[in-house]
This record gives C-alpha cells, sequence and structure tokens, in this order.
C-alpha cells in the first residue's frame, strides 16, 4: 500500500512539473517575434534606380519580388524567407 502511495504521489509531481514546463514554454514562445519580423528588421536589398515593385509572392521558403524597370523591362528578385539575403534575379525582357 505505501509503494502504490509513493507512485501516485510521484506522478503526481511529474505532472505538475510537466505543466509548468509547458506554460513557460508557451510564454517564452508568445513574447518572440516571428521570422519574417526579424528577418525585416536584419536585411536589406538594394533595388536598381528608378524600379518599382509591381508584385510580391511568398511560397516554398523564398519571396519572389517582381520589379519594373525604368527601360520598361521587369525583373524578377528571388529572397530567401528565412534569411533575407538575395538568391538570384531572372531579366524579363519583351520577344520580339
Amino acid at each position: 500500500m505505501r509503494a502504490l502511495k509513493a507512485l501516485v504521489i510521484g506522478m503526481g509531481v511529474l505532472i505538475v512539473i510537466g505543466v509548468v514546463v509547458l506554460v513557460y514554454a508557451i510564454i517564452d514562445r508568445a513574447g518572440k517575434t516571428n521570422g519574417l519580423e526579424t528577418m525585416a528588421a536584419q536585411s536589406q536589398i538594394d533595388l536598381p534606380a528608378g524600379a518599382q515593385i509591381v508584385e510580391t509572392s511568398i511560397g516554398d521558403g523564398r519571396i519572389v519580388v517582381r520589379l519594373s524597370l525604368v527601360d520598361g523591362s521587369q525583373r524578377l528578385l528571388l529572397i530567401d524567407a528565412d534569411t533575407g539575403g538575395r538568391i538570384g534575379a531572372v531579366n524579363l525582357k519583351p520577344g520580339s
């Protein structure tokens, strides 16, 4: 009987400790900003002079920004959504 009481008390203590850890984790994560806010605060990508942002889209861990350039052509900028770093660019020119 004593062993059963000790087992029940021990399991109760483990449940209380688990709940405390869970509450702490929730409070800790609620105080942190998400990845995009952190990325925006730390990253800067220079655009060509006179370029205007026409469209943006996010997917597959990338941000695609479509720019309209001064000469009438367009360019796609590929940005890593996690780091905010520029992956590359694709120049779009009208066909003849």
